[in-house]
């Protein structure tokens, strides 16, 4: 299955170790809500992701770094139900920390939202949230054309009210 950009692939199976570092590295699991999966947990993820890329033919690809391994993952997916933007499809990435910095997320989903707009049958809007202290992630939106939406703003269900990642800020793209 090709990507819409270089930098990206498909997951493998033999890519199961680079994405468990990556979903271990602290600065990653700090903008995920702060818990680290379990191993059983990483592994039904890795597989519900290749499955969507296989079965949809979108989805989140892993980012490939100059040297040939793999840094992060971005691309996008349905909105899962529970979340108050659901139904939708939602832009997202994560980059490993020593990763950062380097435009990868940017260059690559540059390439992934004109294509997704010219791919995915009746897809008129793109979300992408984050937790209202992520800036870097919020630059990233900012820098990609996402336009902030404070009106579909929301606390996050999953995580404590207390937890400072709880509030979220909405960013949306339409199509055009």
């Amino acid at each position: 299955m090709s990507s819409p950009h270089p930098t990206l692939r498909a997951w493998r199976e033999d890519d199961f170790p680079a994405y468990v570092l990556l979903h271990s590295d602290p600065h990653v699991v700090e903008w995920l809500g702060g818990t680290q999966m379990d191993a059983e947990q990483m592994r039904a993820a890795f597989d519900r992701m290749r499955t969507e890329l296989d079965e949809r033919g979108w989805g989140v690809w892993a980012i490939i770094d100059e040297q040939g391994f793999i840094v992060g993952a971005a691309g996008l997916q349905p909105i899962r139900e529970g979340l108050p933007p659901y139904p939708g499809v939602e832009a997202v990435w994560r980059l490993a920390f020593h990763a950062q910095g380097k435009g990868r997320v940017t260059t690559a989903m540059k390439a992934v939202l004109p294509w997704a707009f010219a791919n995915i049958a009746d897809l008129d809007e793109i979300l992408t949230f984050t937790g209202r202290t992520n800036l870097k992630s919020q630059a990233v939106m900012q820098r990609l054309g996402f336009e902030r939406d404070p009106s579909r703003d929301f606390d996050h269900p999953s995580l404590p009210a207390a937890h400072p990642l709880r509030p979220h800020v909405m960013y949306a793209m339409k199509r055009g």
